[in-house]
């Protein structure tokens, strides 16, 4: 018999010890048993199915460093049957704080629990990249072409690794 999870945020806090545990087991009971089901790992194409879905976490624990998670700057809506929550998720290994990503989590009721249908989660955006390279378009689009070249030199910071 599959765990029921009472909550939305009872079924979250099991797919993130799932993911750090790299239990394949713990995380099918997590997601909907329904053929529905959507992952998009980041900088990943969408995975639909729900074999597609338990495959690449499975391919992603045999490759994947222990990872830990902190849940933060959370935002949560939905009603009875149906819910969504937007979290930053930041990543660490060995204690250290290696990607930041922001991610979409969705769930619903299915047999008296709630389960996961959707995990969507991309790299957040890097605010110092957006500072520098705009300043480089408001200079363009004011006609400062003697200034693109100070700006044709700046590389872009490097991002943190994709971990899950």
């Amino acid at each position: 018999m599959s765990k029921l999870f009472k909550t939305p945020e009872e079924a979250e806090a099991a797919f993130y010890e799932s993911i750090e545990r790299a239990d394949i087991q713990s995380l099918d009971a997590v997601w909907s048993t329904e053929d529905n089901i959507v992952c998009v790992h980041p900088g990943a194409s969408r995975i639909e199915g729900r074999k597609a879905v338990m495959d690449s976490f499975a391919e992603l624990f045999a490759d994947s460093p222990a990872l830990s998670f902190t849940i933060v700057d959370t935002l949560y809506t939905g009603n009875d049957e149906m819910a969504i929550h937007l979290v930053r998720e930041e990543i660490e290994l060995d204690g250290q704080v290696v990607s930041i990503m922001v991610s979409t989590n969705i769930y619903h009721v299915e047999a008296g629990g709630w389960r996961m249908l959707l995990h969507h989660a991309s790299p957040e955006p890097d605010s110092a990249f957006q500072d520098e390279f705009e300043e480089y378009h408001r200079f363009d689009q004011m006609g400062f072409d003697d200034m693109d070249d100070e700006f044709d030199e700046l590389e872009e910071p490097a991002r943190p690794p994709v971990l899950h």
